[in-house]
């Protein structure tokens, strides 16, 4: 197919093919055009666009597993925003003598318990970041 470039190869690889793949090749050949199994051969390897994908998951599962990893964080958040909501209002609440109903220690053991589903939260946001960035590395997108 084509001119023939004059230029000096120097280099030059073997392989075996089997019977099958011999006359495989040579049919691809002719029906491309070619007369040379050299330049045949650069041409397939050289011009050809050969995309190399290890796929170990297919989108569908990365998918899934994304939308649970959400699911989880945003149930985390309802949980979270409830309890901000309560706090906040228990933190407000004053008695009939006007001190507040709960007192220090109550809240701090609640602003703990908020402080842990922040943390949480912001393990769920890392496990995702995590697995999306892992299995964009295995299926090569």
């Amino acid at each position: 197919m084509g001119t023939f470039k004059k230029q000096t190869r120097t280099i030059s690889h073997k392989f075996r093919v089997t019977e099958e793949e011999e006359i495989q090749i040579r049919r691809d050949m002719a029906n491309a055009d070619y007369l040379s199994m050299s330049k045949y051969f650069r041409d397939m390897i050289l011009k050809r666009k050969i995309t190399l994908e290890k796929v170990t998951m297919t989108d569908r599962t990365m998918r899934n597993q994304i939308n649970d990893l959400s699911a989880k964080i945003e149930r985390i958040g309802v949980n979270y925003n409830q309890a901000v909501r309560a706090l906040h209002g228990a933190l407000n609440a004053k008695g009939k003598g006007g001190e507040p109903l709960v007192k220090g220690k109550a809240a701090a053991y609640y602003l703990s318990l908020l402080a842990g589903l922040s943390d949480e939260i912001i393990r769920r946001q890392e496990e995702i970041i995590d697995r999306v960035s892992d299995l964009s590395s295995q299926t090569g997108k």
